[in-house]
């Protein structure tokens, strides 16, 4: 291990809290200031630490009963002020604290507000600057505060803005930056304002891909910006680029693509000195820190490892640079994937650049993730014209509609790629789904805290609000990622109510407690990916717990593997290994009255076009109704395909228990989008129908007598391309 990264200091215990969100500034004079979010037993507060040569001289609670989340800290003239969101009183503040003359201010709210995001202060050599993030349903404004002026000004003119960062140069000209969505992907903008004119906003990203999470730095001559960006095929770039400003213009240089590769998870820093120096720090997977100083000429070092390379989770790195070139810094640091604890802690460290620029590190950026690799598969959306759907609707009699959704994947608020906000906009506009929900995990890469379920219910409003779309509120309980293998079970609430019940609390450490406490909530729990082997630990179902009550869906298809039978296989997933006698056939044949959903299980920022996906029936495309059809069961899963099917029992729809004293009629309608290989009908987790229509439509009747015990129905349909449909089933009595 290099020398410097034995110095690493462990400013937090994780026996006593989950501490997220590391914050860092420094003095030219030995001192650096560090902020995070510390939470326990749904408690959280805002610490601040005080270090002075390497050793902590000062501990302080910041925030008071609030949520905090994301704290940004600056050090100007012998001051300290930190800035965070925080929900308070059921809403969200944007709330500072500064420290003069070694004595600490009240906490202050300059706004209130219902998602209030992405702070980051600064300073204008005059006054603290605070910027952030305003959003709303088809808005999202970056906002300035002069804290000496106590005056609002809106940056931005495209109409999403989010995570801004500024800046301001020796030629008093000060320089906001941000990502922003662009109405089919995201860019990276940036924008000047001098002597109180603003200057147009500029593009500086070069790709066509989703860009975010920038930061500014000077160098000598220019200003430097860096980013990542991410595409498809869990591609993702981390960027740099020189900005020049005069005469009212813009001109780039100097852009390079430092690091390509694929993986799931992306998080940046940069840095600058008063002495022109650049620091660029960006993740590799979950697992490492790396950084680059920048060279002559706008090029760049060799990278340099940041973090312990030990295997475990080192995420959201910040840093500081003093004009003596001592970059301290500090990040997430929390257990890898296994029985081990979730709680996360907060690492320090302090190296000078000429130490640091002699190690080479970029065989780290090259190394490939196996597990997270895609689906070789063609990706592509499949799907029936509008048209063509309603006819065919309306040649069934039904009067409800048809909806796609993908209600399973994640961002990097736990384990994924990219923002959320940029999930939201990929289902709808990439996937082109109805709907969607973000179920980031709760307790991996650590345990989430109140906050971050706060900012991900907010999020979820602010999309839900937007037309012809609707986001369901839910998360990721993820059980075997602690103590226990219960399998993993995502729960959804069908408004904007709904608590956030993770598998190290002791009201839902285990499948039971877990349905108890969402019962009251009114939630909806389902299980997935339920005969998973991933060799380290069990991700399987433990199918000796269940609820009807509560677990009323299982899914049966994702990028991981096809879950109808043990030794099914597909095109569209990973075919990962499985355990026996944990698969839907297995479930069904124990009398669990589950339907089916699919999902995509993205990681990467493919939902709804990578996996699978649910459709449901619903008069109306609104998050409660679909809720409402989901618990009911009135849904069924595809590969991915969005194919129409239809499946009903004596006019009974899909999901329903019947009582029948006669003979039953099962009518079935399929419209798919290639042709048909074949139409089966499963009985008891035997095929008792079996049709080859030798097209893409089937219209038929299925007649046969009841049994004297209940047995189960659904249907199966293939199509050429060996995409699959699977209906919910009925339950005949």
């Amino acid at each position: 291990m290099r020398e410097y990264i034995k110095n690493s200091k462990f400013l937090t215990e994780f026996r006593d809290s989950s501490c997220q969100y590391p914050a860092i500034a420094s003095d030219n004079n030995n001192r650096t200031f560090v902020a995070w979010q510390s939470y326990e037993n749904h408690k959280e507060n805002l610490i601040y630490n005080e270090l002075l040569n390497n050793e902590v001289v000062e501990e302080f609670v910041l925030s008071d009963t609030g949520l905090t989340l994301r704290a940004n800290i600056h050090y100007f003239k012998d001051q300290i002020a930190v800035v965070w969101s925080e929900f308070i009183d059921k809403q969200w503040a944007i709330r500072l604290r500064i420290k003069n003359n070694n004595i600490w201010s009240d906490v202050t709210s300059i706004i209130e507000g219902d998602a209030l995001f992405y702070p980051y202060i600064s300073d204008n050599g005059k006054d603290f600057i605070i910027i952030f993030c305003h959003q709303r349903a088809k808005h999202s404004d970056v906002i300035l505060y002069n804290c000496g002026t106590q005056c609002f000004e809106k940056v931005n003119n495209i109409e999403k803005c989010y995570r801004p960062t500024y800046i301001k140069d020796n030629n008093d000209t000060e320089f906001f930056v941000y990502d922003c969505f662009n109405g089919t992907s995201y860019d990276v903008v940036i924008r000047a304002k001098k002597d109180d004119k603003w200057s147009d906003e500029k593009v500086i990203s070069q790709s066509k891909y989703r860009c975010a999470q920038p930061f500014i730095g000077l160098s000598k001559d220019k200003k430097v910006v860096g980013w990542y960006e991410n595409g498809p095929q869990s591609y993702f770039s981390y960027n740099v680029i020189d900005v020049e400003f005069e005469n009212e213009q813009f001109e780039l240089s100097n852009y390079h693509a430092l690091v390509e590769n694929r993986n799931w998870y992306n998080n940046v820093f940069l840095t600058s000195n008063n002495k022109g120096d650049v620091v660029f720090a960006y993740t590799i997977g979950k697992t490492n820190i790396v950084c680059r100083t920048r060279v002559e000429n706008g090029l760049w070092s060799n990278a340099a490892l940041l973090s312990l390379d030990d295997t475990n989770c080192a995420i959201r790195p910040q840093l500081t640079l003093d004009d003596d070139k001592k970059l301290s810094y500090v990040w997430q640091y929390s257990m890898r994937n296994g029985h081990q604890q979730r709680n996360a802690q907060i690492v320090y460290n302090q190296v000078n650049l000429e130490d640091l620029v002699n190690y080479n590190d970029n065989e780290i950026e090259v190394k490939v993730d196996a597990f997270v690799q895609p689906i070789k598969a063609e990706k592509k959306i499949d799907l029936i014209s509008e048209k063509e759907k309603r006819q065919w609707l309306s040649e069934n009699n039904i009067k409800d509609n048809i909806y796609f959704g993908d209600i399973h994947g994640q961002s990097n608020m736990s384990d994924g790629q990219g923002e959320i906000d940029q999930y939201y906009h990929y289902a709808k506009l990439d996937a082109h789904l109805d709907f969607c929900a973000l179920t980031d995990h709760d307790c991996y890469p650590d345990v989430a805290s109140d906050s971050e379920w706060e900012w991900n219910r907010a999020t979820r409003n602010v999309f839900n609000g937007e037309d012809d779309f609707s986001a369901i509120l839910a998360f990721e309980w993820t059980s075997n990622e602690y103590k226990h293998d219960f399998g993993h079970k995502n729960v959804y609430y069908p408004d904007s109510d709904g608590s956030l019940y993770t598998s190290v609390d002791p009201n839902s450490l285990n499948p039971d407690r877990l349905y108890s406490s969402i019962k009251e909530d009114g939630g909806l729990c389902i299980p997935h990916h339920p005969a998973a082997d991933w060799g380290m630990v069990s991700a399987a179902t433990d199918w000796d717990y269940h609820d009807d009550e509560v677990e009323r869906l299982v899914e049966i298809f994702s990028r991981h593997a096809n879950y109808e039978k043990t030794e099914d296989t597909s095109l569209y997933t990973k075919n990962i290994s499985k355990f026996d006698n944990h698969c839907i056939q297995d479930a069904l044949k124990r009398g669990y009255h589950l339907g089916f959903t699919a999902g995509s299980d993205s990681h990467q920022m493919e939902h709804g076009i990578e996996g699978g996906i649910v459709a449901i029936y619903s008069d109306e495309n609104e998050s409660k109704k679909l809720w409402k059809n989901l618990y009911n069961r009135h849904s069924y899963a595809t590969t991915g395909s969005r194919i129409l099917l239809n499946f009903m029992a004596n006019d009974y729809p899909m999901g329903s228990e019947i009582n029948v004293d006669e003979n039953i009629k099962f009518k079935i309608s399929v419209l798919g989008t290639d042709k048909i290989k074949k139409v089966e009908i499963i009985k008891n987790n035997q095929v008792v129908f079996y049709l080859d229509p030798k097209g893409n439509k089937v219209d038929t009747i299925f007649e046969c007598k009841k049994d004297k015990s209940e047995s189960y129905y659904y249907l199966r349909v293939e199509q050429l391309d060996n995409h699959i449909a699977w209906s919910s089933p009925i339950w005949i009595k």
